[in-house]
């Protein structure tokens, strides 16, 4: 072959298989994150005092709500606590040739909201929940500074008599790649802008209806090759609702970057030798898990599954046991998949902790 042709071919071969995205997430599961957060004060400096840790796990992959997904199971919390808190909440992640899926939170937008008239609120909580679903963030192929919509929605909130036309969007960018040097290697990255943009919609007839945007949250992420999401930068975003009559208040920034795994053996020895309830294993699971605890002392335990509307839907125990460690099993057969909490309550002390079923 023609040495220049065979250069070209190996060149657009680098560069097809470089805008795969299934490539930027680890391959195997039981990988894990180690990340450390600082939110952000209204001039975008770190708060130290704030500080917190999160560790991610790649679980499992699996269907989900009409996907192929890789699912992470996600927890935080302070330093000296982060190694032996449960994995409470999951992050679901899928890929489609350049295309990297995430399934779309609205928590995390209606976390912005919190500051709001609780009427008004809760409108923009049920608008968000009908985003739900599969959304493609991430398009390795896209050009550089090109904007693209992940979605756009329309809708109509009535807060104190008056119809306000608002439309949410998502909408990403693919910026250049960048080299970026972390606690665990330097990769070159693929560098994604992500912009939560709510508008009001303005009709002047007989001029074609415009949007004015009134909150802007924009987050910048930075993919790796085979290591996925190292860092994110979200700046503090002020929020001005004062044609609504509501103070202007400023949604606090993070940033989050890729760290060492955390290690605290002596902070373990002190949470088993008082009173533990350990993460149920496998989880997610389908249909059996075991769910285990330590307790340091004789008492009346009991220990009960509910559903996520608080509805008890099975009694593991419910007796008097001495000190030491326990394990049973839950078969949840006759259950539909989805989240359900787990409650030991041991000598009048409760702790819980969420699952997840699979089917």
């Amino acid at each position: 072959m023609n040495p220049k042709i065979l250069s070209l071919f190996l060149l657009l071969t680098a560069i097809s298989f470089s805008q795969n995205a299934a490539d930027y997430f680890p391959s195997q599961t039981g990988y894990k994150w180690y990340f450390k957060s600082h939110p952000l004060d209204s001039l975008n400096n770190p708060v130290d005092s704030l500080t917190y840790y999160g560790i991610d796990s790649f679980a499992v992959v699996s269907q989900f709500n009409g996907r192929s997904a890789n699912i992470v199971l996600t927890k935080s919390g302070l330093l000296n606590t982060i190694n032996f808190q449960p994995y409470l909440d999951s992050l679901y992640f899928s890929f489609d040739g350049a295309n990297g899926y995430e399934y779309f939170d609205p928590v995390f937008v209606a976390g912005l909201i919190g500051n709001i008239d609780s009427v008004l609120a809760l409108n923009f909580i049920t608008f968000f929940h009908s985003l739900e679903g599969w959304y493609s963030y991430y398009r390795m192929s896209s050009n550089v500074n090109q904007s693209y919509t992940v979605f756009s929605k329309d809708t109509t909130i009535t807060y104190d008599s008056t119809s306000l036309p608002l439309r949410f969007q998502l909408i990403g960018k693919r910026l250049a790649d960048e080299n970026l040097t972390t606690e665990i290697g330097s990769f070159n990255c693929k560098k994604f802008l992500l912009e939560r943009r709510l508008s009001y919609l303005v009709s002047i007839p007989p001029l074609p209806t415009f949007a004015v945007k009134i909150l802007g949250v924009e987050e910048t992420v930075w993919l790796a090759p085979s290591s996925w999401k190292v860092k994110s930068y979200t700046p503090s975003t002020t929020v001005d609702f004062s044609i609504l009559g509501i103070p202007v208040f400023t949604v606090p920034g993070l940033e989050t970057n890729i760290n060492l795994p955390f290690t605290n053996v002596d902070e373990e020895k002190n949470i088993l030798n008082d009173f533990y309830l350990f993460q149920n294993y496998p989880n997610p699971f389908n249909p059996a898990t075991k769910i285990s605890w330590h307790t340091s002392k004789s008492s009346w335990q009991t220990l009960k599954i509910y559903d996520v509307l608080g509805n008890e839907v099975a009694a593991l125990v419910n007796e008097e046991k001495p000190a030491g460690s326990y394990e049973v099993n839950f078969n949840a057969v006759n259950l539909s998949s989805g989240v359900y909490i787990y409650k030991l309550t041991v000598d009048g002390f409760v702790q819980s902790k969420k699952m997840m079923l699979l089917k």
